[in-house]
């Protein structure tokens, strides 16, 4: 076996443990590329399973949806996330990373896609709608950081409401929005976006036009990112 496919192989067996929200109850091992291989040399954005969507089919990020990042970045990651979804926990380091890395370069975009089996993710979507609607993006990704940050957050009405409090949110306004779930219809229309797309489980991604599905190590999004970022002349 050569060098090249003897690489192909073993990221291609590293990518089969990718991990998401949707597929399946147990958690399978981290996707990493393994000690005996080079991610400088060895990752190629070919051999990635990422698809090229039709511009069209792109949707455009609007002031609806919380965004981080510098607003004229040639290169747009548009995340459908849940906030009870393990996964979607893994890939926040890796998008802290990602931001950092390419400061001024990538924008984050934010879009709800609660799955059905998890019993508060719809609810923890609203509250973090709620906490946009109350203090701009920054009380979003505050809110974002502190679902994500803790290693067991309470994701239902009291555990949320706890969650909001400490990133300074109205409280009465805040609980209203949860007993009357009022962001419903925003959450819905990140939902029905993220089928029209093919999104099957959480996380997925779509940067600029590339889509895939996943909690990738940085390595990896760095090897498309580049690419979003070459497509653009940059």
């Amino acid at each position: 076996m050569s060098f090249r496919v003897a690489i192909r192989a073993a990221l291609g067996a590293a990518l089969l443990l990718t991990e998401s929200c949707g597929g399946g109850t147990n958690k399978p091992p981290r996707a990493t590329l393994g000690p005996e291989v080079d991610p400088e040399s060895a990752i190629r954005f070919e051999d990635l399973p990422v698809t090229r969507l039709e511009r069209r089919r792109v949707p455009t990020p609007n002031a609806e949806n919380p965004s981080l990042g510098a607003g004229n970045a040639q290169v747009v990651v548009q995340i459908w996330s849940d906030f009870e979804c393990s996964f979607c926990a893994d890939v926040h380091p890796v998008l802290t990373e990602m931001l950092r890395v390419y400061a001024g370069k990538v924008r984050l975009v934010w879009h709800d896609y609660p799955l059905p089996l998890h019993a508060h993710a719809r609810l923890a979507a609203n509250a973090g709608r709620e906490a946009y609607a109350q203090g701009g993006a920054e009380a979003f990704w505050n809110f974002h950081d502190a679902v994500y940050g803790a290693s067991r957050p309470r994701l239902d009405a009291e555990g949320l409401t706890t969650l909001a409090d400490k990133a300074g949110l109205d409280q009465a306004r805040f609980r209203e929005a949860l007993s009357t779930q009022r962001h419903d219809a925003a959450v819905k229309r990140d939902f029905d976006a993220g089928n029209a797309l093919g999104v099957e489980g959480t996380p997925a991604f779509l940067v600029n036009d590339y889509f895939f599905i996943g909690a990738i190590p940085f390595e990896i999004m760095r090897v498309i990112v580049d690419r979003a970022l070459a497509d653009a002349g940059v």
